[in-house]
């Protein structure tokens, strides 16, 4: 029993060494849509960084959870895609987007004040 505790303790571990952070699921989960190249990633990822896309992708790279291909061309073009390994984080990515709408829907809902009830003025 305890070895299989460890076991599952190591896997997620795992996958949070993959996946983890705040960052690169979201960065996945766009590069699973077709959005490929740097220069689109940080349009339509909000809030990160040049230096942190940057370096996200880089240990994304690194995991081999994506592949990431230079273009001989003036200006050089880079892009990336899923490896098999990624595409297989594809479900936990995508679990993770379906859970968060219902928290976020739901945390939406009991934070917005009752309709037709006056607020306090003090």
């Amino acid at each position: 029993m305890a070895e299989q505790k460890k076991l599952d303790t190591q896997a997620l571990e795992y996958c949070i060494e993959m996946i983890g952070g705040k960052w690169k699921p979201i960065i996945l989960f766009y590069i699973s849509k077709g959005t490929n190249r740097f220069s689109k990633l940080i349009l339509v990822i909000e809030g990160i960084n040049r230096q942190m896309l940057s370096k996200q992708l880089k240990s994304l790279e690194k995991s081999g959870v994506i592949d990431r291909t230079l273009y001989p061309e003036i200006p050089p073009r880079v892009e990336y895609v899923l490896t098999s390994k990624g595409k297989s984080l594809l479900p936990v990515v995508h679990t993770m987007n379906r859970w968060g709408k219902k928290q976020y829907a739901v945390k939406t809902k009991t934070s917005e004040p009752p309709k037709n009830q006056q607020l306090p003025l003090f």
